[in-house]
């Protein structure tokens, strides 16, 4: 019996790996027709990203100084940039496409409780004070000033679309790395 489970346990870990590595080299070397994908969405996602970056800019607040703390040793350049703001409903594009685009990536979840769009944070009202979360939205910041927010939605996307949320480095990276800020 615990050979077996030994031997079903060796199997999955090594399916898992194997299916990390063939997901790591399609993203290295994405097939045209998901480089194609992607493209076909990007300019609205792009306007979808500013356009939601400046709604946070305008009507958001700024980072009380316990977060510009974190933003600092986060090692975002500009913290005093960074707005919060604070909703009751998360938002999702209005255009349709868009819309099946990111709810077929899972960003529509009920779990679904905090975004980062450049230097604009969206943070759902039942997640208010929610540390953690912001940790892990600056670091979404962080990654966007080091890129640009250009090339950040690019790469998330195609992230989004190889590994899928759970699995996309760039979540992870802010998943693995938020707890260390707090």
């Amino acid at each position: 019996m615990k050979t077996r489970f030994k031997t079903a346990t060796f199997l999955l870990a090594s399916l898992a790996l194997f299916a990390c590595k063939d997901k790591a080299d399609i993203y290295a070397n994405p097939p045209a027709n998901l480089v194609e994908q992607i493209e076909a969405y990007y300019p609205l996602s792009i306007k979808y990203v500013k356009k939601h970056e400046q709604i946070a800019l305008s009507q958001g607040v700024p980072l009380r100084p316990q977060y510009l703390k974190i933003a600092r040793d986060i090692g975002i350049q500009n913290p005093e940039k960074i707005r919060v703001l604070y909703v009751d409903k998360m938002p999702l594009p209005e255009n349709e496409s868009l819309r099946f685009q990111m709810q077929r990536l899972g960003l529509d979840s009920p779990y679904f409780t905090g975004t980062a769009f450049g230097y604009g944070i969206w943070i759902a009202n039942r997640a208010k004070g929610d540390k953690l979360l912001l940790a892990h939205e600056l670091i979404h910041v962080k990654q966007a000033e080091d890129l640009g927010i250009e090339a950040f939605t690019k790469k998330y996307l195609l992230q989004l679309a190889v590994f899928g949320y759970g699995e996309a480095p760039i979540e992870l990276e802010a998943y693995n790395n938020a707890p260390n800020y707090l």
